[in-house]
């Protein structure tokens, strides 16, 4: 079942879909309608702004809103970060950006747009003393604005012809590089441009990435949940889920609820210390390769890392996470250049693509550490991680695709395999059922010949001591005693249907027959016998127990008459406590010495023993000068035996 269902996922066009996803995103989000539908354009205007002067101070208080009257230090350009002027100062600061605006008398006047990168991590903005526009929270729980651009158009009442300021409050953080990005002031048509591809960089492209590695995730946990045995997938799901969380926490700006903004980069780091070491799990794994004592140590250096950026105090928290993220840069940068030789050694096809991808992401990985420690230059990720999780998803695809051919293959050798193995199985089982019919056949013989030497054999000796016995026989008991013999042929030649037979009523009529055939040739040896029967049976017997027990009886009296030179004989038939129908057979005869296997070589004797064991009895004798007797035991639960075959 579970290959087959795995076979119906197969047959997703999972390539086109990822392709048209994709191309559907970009046509959307880079649309310039797109990004923000409530700025309307202004008409033309010959209004201009230029600044002229850009200075910053530390704030009297975070709770201030009135920017510092002294400590103001010039700044030639922006982006700005405090941390090189003000190392251990993680507070608030206000940023004042003067700039000319001028208009001609005649000129139409429409609003001037200001646009800022970025505001690390939180703040307000004022133009000439007014609030254009202040953060949701800017106490923690606070909003992070690191990778938020903002656009505003700025009312003509809020400005001045000549000398305009513009004050921003950033409230810093301690694990963040605090400061402002830069800034525009302008006419909208210009500002809006670039503030687009501010958007499409830190917002939009990050979005698309994290939805496609949602995809991927969900597609990789569906094989694996089909496949349990291929866990490459599995730890590929992993990878994509992290990656998706992360880039949720680099992106989101509105306040978390609980959570502090140095709280949010401590899980953030902790998920990219994770995620890097399942990235080298699924890599391994795809390529079917397993190194124990790496994977430990990685296993090792997540709980570390963990665990020390859970529990470092707040003071040391920006060191910590930095050793940490360089730490986990390098394994990664290092499992992308050692993937071409595990590649290699796997002489798997699609690990061949997958080592090109990691080598593609090595400079990337290395421009964008260099970014993230230093806030210098400009990021590679946003722009080519959505290529890049597409690349994976399409390697990905090709492993499923392969397989699935696999899969097909195995299929079909299974059922030509399985279709050799039934006609074998097939041809084994005629030849068995020969065996068996061979078998049946020998087993009806052997049991022939008993049924003959107990049965007809004891009729002809009993013949044989009557003739001895009488000089002078007539016709009649001749004939009379061919009758008998010819009775006693067909009982034998009946005997297999005698399991359908009626029980005896009562053990005397069982043993009616066998004492009518008996008794007289007992009175011509002097040989007296004694019959001590119950009256009725406590629990019935079966018929195949009571024709045992016929034959039995048959074949011990003869033995007695032939060898023992008794006088004196008692048949003693009885059922004890525990439901067993016992039957002792004694006599004074010589006796004999019994051998405890088969009891020797006399047929008789063992015919008698084979017979009580197959209907699940037991036999026993006991043998000395004057004393012999003859035991068989046969179970009456319930009438309920398996007969054991004749071995």
């Amino acid at each position: 079942m579970g290959l087959a269902v795995k076979e119906k996922f197969m047959h997703i066009p999972l390539l086109s879909q990822m392709l048209c996803y994709v191309l559907a995103c970009f046509f959307i989000l880079l649309n310039p309608a797109y990004a923000n539908t409530d700025i309307q354009t202004p008409t033309h205007t010959t209004c201009q702004a230029q600044i002229q002067q850009i200075s910053s101070a530390k704030a009297i208080s975070r709770q201030s809103n009135t920017p510092p009257t002294q400590g103001w230090y010039n700044l030639e350009n922006l982006p700005d970060q405090w941390l090189t002027r003000w190392p251990d100062f993680h507070g608030t600061a206000w940023y004042k950006i003067v700039f000319q605006y001028r208009c001609a008398d005649n000129a139409s006047k429409g609003p001037l747009t200001l646009s800022i990168e970025s505001i690390t991590q939180t703040g307000q903005v004022f133009i000439n003393q007014d609030l254009l526009w202040k953060d949701v929270s800017t106490e923690e729980p606070i909003s992070r604005n690191v990778v938020t651009p903002h656009i505003w158009n700025i009312p003509n009442s809020s400005l001045h012809q000549g000398e305009n300021i513009l004050l921003v409050q950033v409230h810093g953080s301690q694990t963040q590089k605090s400061g402002i990005g830069k800034v525009l002031i302008g006419d909208y048509n210009t500002v809006y441009d670039t503030y687009s591809s501010w958007i499409l960089e830190k917002k939009t492209l990050t979005y698309l990435n994290a939805m496609l590695n949602f995809v991927i995730a969900i597609i990789c946990f569906l094989v694996w949940m089909v496949t349990r045995d291929n866990n490459a997938f599995f730890w590929f799901g992993a990878v994509s889920i992290l990656w998706v969380i992360y880039s949720l926490l680099v992106v989101y700006s509105d306040p978390i609820p609980y959570l502090s903004s140095i709280n949010i980069d401590r899980l953030q780091n902790i998920i990219f210390s994770i995620y890097v070491a399942v990235g080298c799990l699924a890599a391994w794994r795809f390529a079917h390769a397993y190194f124990p004592k790496i994977e430990k140590a990685l296993f090792i250096f997540c709980v570390i890392s963990t665990i020390s950026i859970v529990f470092t105090p707040d003071t040391y928290i920006n060191e910590t996470m930095q050793v940490f993220f360089g730490i986990g840069v390098i394994i990664f940068l290092i499992k992308c250049l050692t993937y071409p030789y595990i590649a290699y050694k796997s002489k798997i096809p699609e690990t061949y693509f997958m080592s090109v991808t990691y080598l593609a992401f090595v400079p990337i990985a290395i421009n964008d550490a260099v970014f993230m420690s230093t806030m210098q230059g400009q990021p590679l990720s946003p722009y080519t991680a959505p290529f890049s999780s597409m690349s994976i998803g399409i390697i990905l695809a090709f492993r499923l695709a392969r397989d699935s051919r696999e899969i097909a293959r195995f299929n079909k050798t299974l059922n030509e395999t399985v279709i050799q193995t039934k006609n074998k199985l097939t041809n084994s089982l005629g030849l068995q059922q020969k065996l068996a019919v061979q078998n049946a056949r020998l087993q009806e013989r052997i049991n022939l010949s008993h049924d003959l030497h107990d049965g007809l054999g004891g009729s002809i000796f009993r013949s044989m001591v009557l003739l001895e016995q009488n000089e002078k026989i007539e016709k009649n008991q001749v004939l009379s005693i061919l009758k008998l013999l010819r009775s006693d042929l067909r009982q034998v030649i009946d005997s297999g249907a005698s399991l359908g037979s009626e029980i005896p009523a009562t053990p005397i009529e069982w043993a009616a027959s066998i004492r009518h055939r008996f008794v007289q040739l007992f009175e011509e040896m002097d040989i007296h016998s004694t019959w001590d029967l119950p009256k009725q049976w406590h629990t019935s017997p079966t018929t195949l127990q009571c024709l045992t027990l016929t034959r039995l009886v048959e074949e011990a009296l003869t033995n007695i008459m032939k060898h023992s030179q008794a006088t004196q004989v008692t048949i003693h038939l009885y059922e004890n406590e525990t439901q067993q129908l016992i039957l002792n057979i004694i006599d004074n005869g010589c006796g004999f010495t019994p051998v405890t296997d088969h009891f020797g070589l006399h047929v008789g004797l063992h015919s008698m023993r084979t017979r009580i064991q197959r209907i699940g009895g037991t036999f026993n004798i006991e043998s000395q000068p004057g004393h012999t007797q003859i035991q068989a035991v046969l179970p009456l639960h319930n009438n309920l035996f398996t007969p054991k075959a004749d071995k």
